[in-house]
């Protein structure tokens, strides 16, 4: 049986992608990460609405019944639905992304292209390499720790983002 493929995404200019990302957003929308995925997330009277594909419409989610902040991470916002579903949030920084993006896969988690057994392609370079390596984590270790203490601390942009979206989730939030 033959592997059905994916609809692909509306491509788009970089051009045309970095205008929308300069105009301002509709209000009540919040571009943000939502599981791996760049999501629109509209925050109305009417609920919480998803737009997950620019060429498709917007999709209203269950009543939201719980809304609560990452204890460590304060940028994430986990959401509870009615229909007992639950959703992470992670919104972006202002004009990071816009609604053309919406759809793109945007994660850490890059596989590697290549197969086969890595060890037995020793070089000449490889140890080179690791010193490298373990340079870039010397001089990264500060540096990552730093972030870290701005994302716990709440400080970091990402954090001031969803304490803005926090008020907006919980004014929509619906009790059993």
């Amino acid at each position: 049986m033959a592997k059905q493929q994916a609809d692909p995404l509306p491509q788009y200019t970089v051009e045309e992608i970095r205008a929308a990302c300069e105009a301002p957003l509709p209000a009540g929308v919040t571009m943000v990460l939502m599981k791996k995925t760049v999501t629109g997330l509209q925050v109305n009277e009417g609920g919480v609405s998803v737009l997950e594909r620019s060429d498709r419409p917007w999709r209203q989610l269950s009543p939201v019944t719980k809304v609560a902040r990452g204890v460590f991470i304060r940028s994430r916002i986990r959401l509870r639905f009615a229909d007992g579903s639950k959703a992470t949030v992670r919104p972006y920084k202002p004009k990071l992304r816009c609604l053309l993006e919406t759809g793109k896969r945007d994660s850490l988690n890059f596989s590697s292209p290549s197969s086969g057994d890595a060890r037995s392609n020793d070089s000449a370079l490889d140890s080179l390499a690791a010193i490298f390596v373990i340079l870039v984590a010397i001089v990264m270790f500060p540096i990552s720790l730093v972030l870290l203490a701005r994302e716990m601390l709440g400080t970091s942009a990402r954090a001031k983002q969803a304490a803005l979206l926090l008020p907006q989730l919980q004014a929509v939030t619906q009790t059993n």
